[in-house]
């Protein structure tokens, strides 16, 4: 269970107390003092150092002697403890308290083929009329998944349905609309595509594509680790999904292993978009940023901030590379709100450069999850650029006159490339762009290992 100290520093840093790097040199002067002496309490530093009035810390020691307390009921028992991303009472004094913009459902005059069947009787095999139940998928946190078949197309799809204990939960409702919505617009290969949606009795709908595979979280479950290859190709891929999501003013906020499909075919796709939301540069948003998955989300998604854009999707990205590659998550902790406290306050282990990694995923994993937004990547496709460059230069350093390349795959090009130096065979082709690009990926390895 993290320390009070801990938890008093990560609401502070969250709800833009203090920064950062003030909150990780404050949380490091506490742990610094000698245990036999009278320590100084972590309000004490603050105020020395002038960073909050005695309002604010008195408000702060509230908050997180309240988050302790109800984690220590929970333990033993008693109602989960409040989430850290709530922030109500955290605001900074006389700032406006953002409205939660819930409104009952309505219907969409945009959706197809199923539209609202609230007045239709309903076949238990053939709830929505032409699309006709088989077989269950699989459930989540908000909907319950089914194979069906589109009777009018006479191809699979997926049936995604909304629980009934939320039907009437204005914000679960929002999210599931607001992701039909999404899927229905977008058309990308990268992407799940949504065929239509619409209300069923009560419950809201979900028509898409079937996919069949599994995702990348179960292949970890399984097999524990991908290879670099394996994992380059995945984000690769991924990152052009998130490319165009950028192109339409819309962030994933949750991306993550469960999030990313692999199908049978060798494609690879994004999936569940709840937590999607337009890019918000003004600062504001439809509703609080500390949404998402622990693990993977971007230092400002745990501090709350408002203004978030796609390199927070670019950071969750470089986490499930980290996972995918090195075979573990790149922070752990008791629960959520510790792993989301390591997540704005802790470096990458010194495990990263301990592992036998290769300098290129080396860089991409610590410029992707930089703690500093603007030293990760730019865009997605200033990502997907950089990958698609290595790849080619992995290529042309395996090529050999005298061999047949043809039925080489590229997956087997960056295997060997990434292999056991004191194996890899010396290249008879050097071209100069790949040699260029390993002398920029040491300068800023070395940019970062200075910071």
């Amino acid at each position: 269970m993290p320390t009070y100290e801990m938890v008093f520093m990560a609401i502070a840093s969250k709800n833009n107390f203090v920064t950062h790097d003030e909150a990780a040199q404050c949380l490091a002067e506490f742990q610094a003092q000698p245990a036999a002496e009278a320590r100084r309490s972590i309000e004490e530093i603050l105020s020395d150092k002038g960073l909050l009035t005695a309002q604010q810390l008195q408000l702060l020691s509230a908050a997180a002697r309240k988050v302790v307390t109800s984690r220590s009921a929970a333990s033993a028992g008693a109602a989960p403890p409040p989430s850290l991303g709530s922030g109500t009472e955290l605001r900074r004094a006389g700032a406006p308290q953002a409205s939660d913009g819930a409104c009952p459902p309505k219907r969409n005059p945009e959706s197809r083929e199923g539209g609202d069947t609230r007045s239709r009787p309903v076949n238990p095999s053939e709830p929505i009329p032409g699309i006709r139940i088989s077989g269950k998928l699989g459930v989540g946190g908000t909907a319950t998944v089914f194979l069906a078949e589109d009777l009018k197309s006479q191809r699979k799809v997926a049936l995604k349905i909304i629980h009934p204990s939320l039907a009437k939960d204005e914000k679960a409702v929002r999210r599931f609309r607001r992701e039909a919505e999404l899927l229905c617009s977008f058309d990308n290969p990268n992407i799940v595509k949504g065929y239509s949606h619409g209300l069923m009795g009560p419950l809201c709908y979900l028509v898409m594509g079937f996919l069949e595979g599994e995702s990348a979280q179960e292949v970890l479950d399984r097999e524990k680790q991908f290879s670099e290859a394996r994992s380059l190709e995945i984000i690769l891929e991924a990152a052009k999904a998130i490319d165009h999501m950028q192109s339409r003013g819309i962030i994933h906020r949750d991306i993550k292993p469960g999030n990313i499909f692999l199908c049978k075919d060798a494609r690879v796709k994004v999936l569940d978009l709840g937590f999607a939301q337009p890019i918000a540069g003004d600062g504001t948003g439809e509703e609080e940023t500390t949404s998402g998955t622990a693990q993977y989300m971007s230092p400002e998604q745990a501090r709350g901030q408002r203004d978030l854009d796609v390199r927070a999707d670019i950071y969750s990205l470089g986490a499930t590379l980290y996972h995918m590659a090195m075979g573990e998550l790149p922070f752990t902790g008791g629960d959520s709100l510790e792993v989301m406290a390591k997540q704005v306050m802790e470096a990458l282990d010194g495990e990263i450069k301990n592992r036998r990694l290769s300098k290129h995923m080396h860089y991409f994993i610590e410029r992707m999850m930089s703690k500093d937004k603007d030293l990760r990547y730019a865009s997605p496709r200033e990502l997907v650029d950089d990958i698609n460059e290595q790849i080619e230069g992995f290529k042309s350093l395996e090529y050999r006159p005298d061999e047949n390349q043809t039925s080489s795959s590229i997956s087997k090009a960056i295997t060997r490339r990434f292999g056991d130096p004191a194996q890899e065979r010396p290249s008879t082709r050097r071209l100069r762009p790949t040699t260029r690009k390993i002398s920029k990926i040491d300068e800023i390895t070395r940019r970062f290992r200075k910071k």
